[in-house]
């Protein structure tokens, strides 16, 4: 009797010893999870409504308690945020969650083994794979998805009508009313844009709208296999617009000396009568001095045949890094499902009075739709095709900051020809020896 006691004690004890130990395993495995951090990088760091929206989220996401807390970093000027990334890349410290534009900029990413594959997780969880509008393009290598869309944008003009009343004018419908336009309006003192080349997309959105209105969608293709040289006729024909418009002035006195955000102000406050940007632009337009004002249209036509394409699609998207380390991928995916849920839009349409999205989703009854997102629908309504910054389809990774830079320099003296021969120059640079 005694003898069983002391086993059965035995057994107890050892019973008692394994949930003591199974709940230190526990308690630990929760610790680590309370210790998941997931570094976010985005250009979401200003005090549009988009921003303002997109960092509320984040705390929410935080407050959950969930075991997971995302750690954000981000940086609003474009060109300071893909040299950053491309620094981290580099020396593999970047984050685990950041935003890139998809394309050829991520194919020396996914080569390497740096990103996650999504397939898994978007085929594991078919509401959230099927919530997406299909613009999946620029992130599908072979059978893997190594990102999601998380805008859907188009370039569109914005137009002070008060201005060109006040100055005889209508807005442009075709790239020779604008020239006009801008004619008219630097005679009488005015400047027709405040272009922000101090942010070198600035040209460089410049440069992907004339070339689309020219020469149509597949200008994109002929870039990248360079059956279109970018020191070739077509092309020069474009630094030399671009060129003609600094010189006459219409893009402002000293381009280069002001940045987006400079351009943007002049906008809002009436000094300047266009400005070329993307449905999101609309929640700053709304409560502004030219609240009221604005007319939106599709960018002026150059060849009747391509009115209709557009800069645009889904010009950025959420990418993973594979950490190798299975949780902290989970979590990650957990971060990215909640930043692109159907409840994140619907939120995010709410906050911004509208605006054009990635995702399907209903409407909060509660939103009001402003007018001019009604008009930025209508315009881009008729769209046959969308193409993103033309580089973002070439196979040298290098070319969006290449092509940029080099246009940088028809603000300040270069001819096309130099500009044309600067793009060259850096492609051959690159090439291996």
């Amino acid at each position: 009797m005694y003898k069983r006691s002391k086993k059965i004690m035995a057994m107890v004890m050892s019973a008692a010893m394994v949930l003591s130990m199974t709940a230190v395993t526990r308690a630990e495995a929760a610790d680590k999870k309370d210790n998941i951090e997931i570094r976010l990088a985005s250009r979401w760091g200003g005090e549009e409504p988009l921003s303002v929206y997109f960092q509320q989220k984040i705390e929410e996401f935080n407050a959950l308690d969930n075991g997971i807390t995302i750690v954000g970093d981000h940086v609003t000027d474009e060109q300071q945020y893909l040299d950053k990334l491309s620094a981290q890349i580099g020396s593999g410290t970047q984050p685990e969650i950041f935003i890139e534009y998809g394309g050829t900029r991520i194919q020396d990413y996914v080569e390497s083994g740096i990103l996650l594959d999504l397939k898994p997780y978007l085929d594991a969880d078919p509401e959230w794979r099927d919530s997406f509008l299909p613009l999946f393009d620029k992130w599908e290598f072979d059978d893997g998805v190594y990102g999601v869309p998380v805008m859907l944008y188009a370039i569109v003009l914005y137009s002070n009508t008060d201005v060109l009343k006040a100055n005889g004018l209508e807005v442009p419908q075709t790239f020779e009313d604008l020239e006009k336009c801008c004619e008219t309006l630097k005679a009488n003192g005015i400047n027709p844009f405040m272009l922000g080349e101090q942010s070198n997309f600035r040209a460089g959105h410049f440069l992907n709208n004339i070339a689309l209105k020219t020469y149509g969608p597949d200008v994109v293709t002929k870039l990248a296999d360079r059956t279109m040289p970018y020191d070739g006729e077509e092309m020069l024909g474009l630094y030399q617009t671009i060129k003609d418009f600094n010189d006459k002035g219409y893009f402002g006195d000293n381009a280069v000396g002001v940045d987006n955000n400079g351009e943007k102000a002049a906008f809002l406050s009436g000094e300047s009568a266009f400005r070329y940007d993307g449905a999101w632009f609309v929640s700053e337009v709304n409560g502004s001095a030219v609240d009221g004002k604005v007319q939106v249209s599709a960018f002026p036509s150059i060849n009747e045949e391509y009115k209709n394409v557009f800069q645009g699609g889904a010009g950025q998207g959420f990418s993973v890094t594979d950490t190798g380390d299975k949780e902290k991928n989970d979590a990650a995916i957990e971060v990215v499902k909640y930043l692109t849920s159907q409840d994140y839009y619907r939120g995010l349409e709410k906050a911004s009075n509208g605006g054009i999205y990635p995702v399907k989703f209903e409407s909060d009854p509660d939103t009001v739709i402003d007018d001019l997102t009604k008009q930025v629908k209508e315009v881009i309504e008729p769209a046959t095709d969308y193409r993103d910054d033309m580089q973002n389809y070439d196979p040298e990774t290098h070319m969006l900051n290449t092509v940029r830079t080099a246009l940088q320099g028809l603000f300040v003296g270069n001819t096309p020809e130099q500009c044309g021969e600067e793009i060259v120059n850096a492609e051959e640079i690159t090439e291996p020896q």
